[in-house]
């Protein structure tokens, strides 16, 4: 799989935005998709995957169809690049696949535009793969007023990696790999590396550009955006401005390299590939040890796990990106293409880490050795890793707390994020009370 960064997280988002989207879906889904003239029981899967993940994908389906023994077939369709503007023109071409993915930012908009299938009653009483089975903080991305509009495949939470050469050549202690550690507690060990010199070059506690989301520093506090009943703004919380405190912390004291130094090296993650940060915030699944490996023996370190800082409320909450595949909604009930969405879904649990099901975390070594290390955190994790509260208007939403606030903040640390932070949650309620 193409690696799933924070960064490209959040540009998926702004893509959709610039692009209209929503404005050429609420033009278009009314007209609704169907299966055409295709047999009833061959059913077209979406896929954003291109390349060598587009082998291991179409390696899966290839034995979901052997298995089924002509019950069904699942044929791919690959849309490596502008899928969501592709999917909804499909959508408008009465082409819509039968099954595509979808990524938890987009579930409640595609669902309240009537997109997709309502797969709750199906799931709950499946005998193979129910809600239950899912860790909480996953399969609550793929619910949405009341309803469960698609099944989770994959779990990747962010998880602290760490350099063990550079925590030992400083005497700091390493952070627990199983236990909790509070946002103070990571400011004081980037106070620990910034602004002085190691390997040659000067180093910092973290980078932050943009990568961790918003959303991890508002939960820091104590707070968040969206509410758990799926309607409420609550970004002016004294709680969530607590948060975007930590991250005014970051950029006024240097504890990050400046936002507009970090492209000087490539992406982030090369900071701490090239060992100029202590810490970083990374996705589960990205590949450091396989990069750490393939480096000159004089370049490589000692990789360190711990779970992200837990929330001033006492919650462990780390981000967790979750997509989910997603039946059209001209199959709502249709039992053959529910059955081999299930067993394609299933068959994912084997290839991606993490998978999103509880009692699975074995598999997170079978399909990864190099993982063995992370392990600890790992397990510790997943229990407490979570989706955001999404609803339908969050494209706009997310588009003035990048803009607006985050970026904002980045460029100068003495920008009033407080007062921004009033200003768009008039604007977010303003957004749900015009869909009401």
């Amino acid at each position: 799989m193409r690696k799933i960064t924070g960064k490209r997280m959040s540009a998926i988002m702004r893509r959709l935005v610039s692009l209209g989207l929503a404005a050429v879906l609420f033009a278009t889904l009314l007209t609704g998709c169907g299966k055409g003239s295709k047999d009833k029981n061959t059913f077209t899967f979406a896929t954003w995957a291109a390349g060598t993940e587009l082998q291991e994908f179409q390696a899966i389906i290839d034995k979901v169809n052997e298995e089924a023994n002509g019950e069904f077939k699942i044929e791919v369709l690959s849309i490596p690049s502008d899928y969501y503007v592709k999917i909804s023109t499909k959508i408008a071409a009465k082409t819509c696949p039968d099954f595509f993915w979808l990524t938890q930012e987009l579930i409640s908009k595609y669902a309240q535009m009537g997109a997709l299938a309502d797969l709750t009653e199906q799931f709950q009483n499946s005998e193979n793969l129910t809600p239950d089975m899912y860790y909480e903080g996953v399969i609550s991305s793929a619910r949405y007023a009341g309803s469960y509009w698609g099944l989770p495949w994959i779990a990747n939470p962010i998880i602290v990696y760490y350099n063990k050469d550079m925590f030992d050549e400083f005497n700091v202690p390493y952070p627990a790999a199983d236990d909790d550690w509070t946002w103070e507690e990571f400011l004081d060990i980037c106070r620990e590396f910034s602004g002085k010199e190691y390997r040659g070059n000067k180093v910092y506690g973290t980078v932050i550009d943009g990568w961790p989301n918003i959303e991890t520093f508002i939960w820091a506090g104590g707070g968040d955006i969206i509410a758990p009943d799926g309607e409420t703004i609550i970004l002016n919380s004294p709680e969530a401005k607590k948060g975007m405190g930590y991250l005014q912390t970051i950029v006024s004291e240097g504890l990050s390299p400046r936002y507009a130094e970090v492209a000087s090296l490539g992406d982030n993650n090369v900071w701490y590939e090239k060992q100029r940060v202590a810490m970083y915030f990374g996705g589960m699944q990205d590949n450091f040890e396989k990069k750490v490996a393939e480096m000159d023996e004089s370049e490589r370190f000692e990789i360190g796990y711990a779970p992200m800082p837990v929330c001033d409320d006492g919650g462990a909450w780390s981000f967790d990106w979750t997509a989910s595949t997603v039946m059209a909604k001209s199959l709502e009930g249709d039992e053959l293409a529910y059955k081999a969405l299930e067993a394609v879904t299933q068959a994912f649990f084997e290839w991606k880490i993490a998978p999103p099901v509880k009692g699975s975390l074995e598999n997170v070594v079978k399909i990864n050795p190099q993982k063995e290390a992370a392990m600890d955190t790992i397990a510790y994790t997943m229990d407490y890793a979570r989706s955001a509260y999404y609803i339908p208007e969050w494209s706009d939403i997310n588009d003035k707390l990048w803009y607006n606030l985050y970026v904002s903040l980045l460029n100068d640390a003495e920008f009033d994020y407080e007062g921004k932070m009033d200003e768009i949650q008039t604007y977010s309620e303003g957004l749900v009370k015009d869909r009401k």
